[in-house]
């Protein structure tokens, strides 16, 4: 499967896997009458329906068709570019990263851009949006917190260009939203500016306010992905970039990836940024290297770094699966550690899927940017009259129990960067890694305390770890590490035990509707329908029109003409 970067944009979305080698004027594609448009609107709408229902996954079919009427009945009053926008935003109504409208049009042979960018790349820290690159002849503003895009707010702006962006959660939107805040008809189409050919920033930078305007310019070509390099000509907020004094995951940007040793901590960190090899050697040959260096030398903490993989290949995954599995030395509690962040994707996502069922890895950093499973690899269709180019998925990655609905594979231990961590040099996540004390996973030692029936010490210990900052992320796939454990209890017909477990996660998710759906199978199947009844309206109460709710009406239909199994 291709990476969003690829796929979506032709190379442009990932600023920093992608160097621009030349520059291919926007053109104005013929304009199109209302009656064109109207049946590029309703051919899509057809093309939908019959070749790819798959993507009324997280939207209904209802509701899609509703969208396309409203648009129906504006059509005549759109100019082109607004109609463009319209089709952007009607795609991205799937949430599904892969899926999404290109912003080149024509045949594959004349590919055409139809929108400009100013040459600016931002990036949403912790602490506020940032101009984290930019062309040397704007250099004034690096580094600015933006507080202004045009009149907008910047945080109104990014909300404001929330429906253009295809993604598939939150952080696919944290990944992508800053390219599509640099397209200036974009930014004119959500309202944020006035103007197609400028767009004012304005940031505070050194404590003062200031506002500059960047010129609209062409789209670069893409010319493929080549590590994090920014394009020629443009100057990065992290000065270190590209020397032998930077930061380990910004290290030697024009590569793919990259290894390096440090003695004093035993600890070996690889970053591996895309699944797709290098002209000049394959990720088996590199891996090869990189665990023949585990073998010769004193490693006690191996550490793989993908937050910058947005995909490529899944079948080269299986050398850095297979090698990690094999390798005893690093596979193991405490040793191994997995760093993912936004731009985690695709391909590198079933990497990580395969990581999380099979080592003992430890992941730190931020969420994935894709579902656990999800709908991948696309096909391009073209629309008959303006020719956009759309990428449609088709294809189901099932690399994951089929129950498993996670939006996004969480780290255990949580590492936002602020921008001064970046601008400095300093990497959260690493030093989570370099301080990690070996206690080993939170449901383990749940578990242990259960064996000793010590219900209320472990509920204890699991709120004292939901409120530390560094398990936020974690903390709510907790939930389904306790239920799940729940029914392996009842599955073994260990009935009064498993419905303490169950009873601990309804003390520690009071608001979830499945805690007590779950609670109240333990009563039945105690014989107590009581109970049950009294749970499973709970969880009815709670989730009145979903799944849970759905399920908890059945079974109590189910309990008034049954007993327990």
């Amino acid at each position: 499967m291709n990476c969003l970067a690829k796929t979506l944009l032709s190379g442009i979305v990932c600023l920093f896997f992608t160097i621009f080698t030349t520059i291919v004027p926007a053109q104005s594609p013929a304009s199109l009458t209302p009656a064109e448009w109207r049946k590029d609107l309703h051919y899509f709408q057809q093309l939908v329906h019959t070749k790819y229902p798959n993507l009324f996954y997280n939207i209904s079919a209802a509701q899609f068709d509703s969208v396309v009427r409203s648009i129906d009945k504006r059509l005549d009053k759109l100019n082109d570019l607004q109609m463009r926008a319209e089709f952007v935003k009607l795609v991205a109504l799937f949430q599904v990263g892969h899926t999404a409208t290109r912003l080149r049009f024509g045949s594959d042979a004349q590919l055409q851009p139809w929108v400009h960018r100013i040459p600016a790349a931002f990036y949403l820290f912790s602490d506020g949006l940032y101009i984290k690159s930019i062309d040397k002849r704007y250099m004034q503003a690096l580094g600015g917190k933006l507080t202004h895009i045009g009149k907008t707010d910047a945080m109104k702006a990014m909300e404001k260009i929330r429906p253009y962006v295809a993604f598939e959660n939150e952080q696919g939107f944290k990944n992508t939203f800053p390219f599509y805040l640099s397209i200036p008809e974009f930014l004119k189409d959500a309202g944020i500016v006035e103007d197609l050919s400028q767009v004012p920033l304005t940031y505070v930078k050194n404590g003062r306010e200031q506002t500059i305007v960047l010129k609209a310019e062409d789209l670069p070509s893409p010319g493929g992905n080549h590590g994090i390099e920014s394009p020629r000509d443009w100057v990065n907020a992290y000065e270190q970039m590209n020397t032998e004094q930077s930061v380990l995951w910004l290290k030697k940007p024009a590569r793919l990836r990259h290894f390096e040793y440090m003695p004093q901590a035993k600890l070996l960190y690889v970053r591996h940024s895309a699944v797709q090899n290098e002209p000049n050697e394959t990720i088996a040959d590199f891996f090869a290297k990189v665990f023949d260096f585990v073998d010769k030398n004193e490693v006690e903490k191996f550490v793989l770094d993908v937050r910058l993989n947005g995909g490529g290949n899944n079948y080269l995954n299986k050398p850095v699966i297979t090698g990690i599995i094999a390798a005893r030395k690093i596979n193991q509690m405490g040793r191994l550690f997995i760093i993912t962040g936004r731009e985690t994707f695709s391909a590198a996502q079933n990497l990580v899927n395969e990581l999380e069922k099979y080592t003992e890895a430890v992941f730190v950093g931020e969420p994935t940017s894709e579902n656990v499973n999800f709908f991948g690899d696309t096909r391009l269709e073209v629309l008959p009259n303006s020719k956009l180019n759309i990428n449609l998925s088709w294809l189901w990655w099932q690399n994951l129990d089929p129950r498993d609905k996670r939006k996004w594979k969480a780290p255990h231990l949580a590492a936002d960067m602020s921008f001064e961590d970046y601008q400095k040099g300093i990497d959260p996540a690493m030093n989570l890694v370099l301080n990690y004390d070996k206690k080993g996973p939170i449901d383990n030692k749940l578990r242990d305390l259960v064996i000793q029936e010590k219900y209320d010490e472990a509920v204890s210990m699991a709120r004292e770890y939901m409120q530390d900052p560094v398990h936020r992320y974690f903390k709510d796939e907790l939930e389904t590490k306790i239920n799940d454990y729940g029914y392996q209890l009842i599955n073994r017909q260990r009935f009064e035990q498993a419905n303490k477990v169950l009873h601990m996660n309804v003390q520690l998710f009071p608001g979830s509707a499945n805690v007590y759906d779950s609670y109240a199978e333990s009563w039945w199947k105690l014989g107590n329908t009581a109970e049950a009844i009294k749970y499973y309206q709970i969880a009815i109460g709670k989730d009145p029109h979903g799944v849970t709710g759905d399920n908890a009406r059945r079974m109590l239909a189910e309990i008034q003409g049954k007993k327990p199994m």
